[in-house]
């Protein structure tokens, strides 16, 4: 499986969605078969059965479709808990400082970049356990291949965004529109000029460090203008908004029929 990180080096854009309360495995193999680079599953809002969430990231790695867990917090039990499971990276919810930037380093990098748990005879290994060698070659891979995002979405993390996007292990950035609109007071008005100068600081800060900004975004079309700033991965959409969607897509596709 090609990693995230690699192919935002080679320039690609990628497009994933979020998985939100439909957590069924298979959700993973549709999405690859829709040729989606990246899921986001959402266990901030929506806390999904455990067992279930082993199922989705095992299902995922077995389609080679990278999928990048939102945590409700920074602690050691919620980090090891998701990438012991195998999640290909961690989404961390409104950081507003490099302290908190550094905690979720520590917690998810081996050493000598971090203090993760070794536990290696859990899913993310497949179970496949070696000597020392293979080991510690595993842990450095695993550290390189690791995609760790903060997420951008309060004043104060916009007042502190320097110094949590150049903190060693952070690999990018991740604008949450509706909640930092409304910490601006302007909530809902992606359009408006404070936010737009928001966006190019945060991609500016990005870029300067050889980082990446992510967009969440309500449809694909919505995502060229962030394109054109310079944001480089995009989550478009959820399970219940695209399927609420289609929905209404098939009614309105029902009721011509009906009407002719």
């Amino acid at each position: 499986m090609t990693d995230m990180k690699e192919r935002l080096l080679r320039g690609e854009l990628l497009l994933g969605t979020m998985v939100t309360v439909f957590d069924t495995p298979e959700i993973m193999c549709l999405a690859a078969n829709a040729g989606l680079d990246w899921v986001f599953v959402d266990t901030e809002s929506v806390y999904p059965d455990p067992v279930r969430l082993a199922a989705m990231l095992g299902y995922a790695r077995t389609a080679e479709l990278p999928a990048v867990v939102r945590i409700p917090k920074i602690s050691k039990t919620e980090v090891s808990r998701v990438l012991d499971l195998g999640a290909a990276g961690i989404i961390c919810p409104d950081v507003r400082s490099a302290a908190e930037a550094r905690e979720l380093v520590r917690l998810a990098k081996y050493a000598p970049e971090g203090e993760r748990g070794v536990a290696l005879d859990r899913p993310h290994t497949g179970y496949r356990l070696g000597g020392t060698e293979d080991k510690l070659r595993y842990m450095e891979q695993a550290n390189r291949r690791l995609m760790l995002i903060c997420q951008i979405e309060s004043l104060q993390g916009l007042e502190r965004l320097r110094e949590i996007v150049e903190t060693p292990g952070v690999d990018g950035l991740l604008i949450g529109p509706n909640d930092l609109t409304q910490a601006m007071g302007i909530f809902g008005q992606t359009g408006h000029p404070d936010f737009l100068q928001a966006v190019k600081r945060v991609v500016d800060a990005a870029r300067g460090c050889g980082k990446y900004v992510g967009m969440s975004c309500g449809s694909a079309a919505a995502c060229r203008p962030w394109a054109e700033l310079g944001v480089r991965f995009f989550q478009v959409g959820t399970d219940v908004s695209l399927y609420a969607g289609a929905l209404r897509e098939m009614r309105g596709q029902w009721r011509e029929i009906g009407q002719s």
